[in-house]
């Protein structure tokens, strides 16, 4: 569903939110693209193709008002089938939450996930 770039940017806002003690920051930035990665094969598994359009279609969409119990249920289903054994199931569940707001956000009509995405800058290469 996500290109690169849109990993990239949501793992560095996950990097601001999560901590992993003991490990440098620009290790967790790996960690967490790789989390993103494998959250956003658990989307492509669980959603039907049009919702992937849905993020780059602001014509048409989900409704607004749905958009939160959608999004909850979605992260059910995500940690039912990911597990990340570096990071407690606090942090895990808040980590697929942080994926998956602003990719249902970006699903809403109106919106793109480049709307709801270009706030957070890149990490630096």
């Amino acid at each position: 569903m996500l290109i690169v770039e849109e990993q990239k940017k949501i793992a560095s806002l996950i990097n601001a939110i999560i901590d992993i003690p003991l490990v440098s920051e620009e290790m967790e930035q790996v960690i967490f693209e790789h989390a993103v990665a494998i959250i956003d094969a658990a989307l492509d598994d669980i959603l039907p193709e049009v919702f992937a359009g849905l993020l780059r279609d602001n014509g048409k969409g989900i409704d607004k008002d749905h958009a939160r119990d959608f999004s909850q249920r979605l992260a059910e289903a995500v940690n039912k089938r990911v597990n990340l054994p570096y990071l407690n199931e606090e942090q895990e569940g808040r980590l697929i939450q942080t994926v998956i707001d602003p990719i249902v956000k970006a699903m809403i009509e109106g919106r793109r996930l480049d709307d709801v995405l270009p706030l957070y800058a890149l990490p630096a290469s």
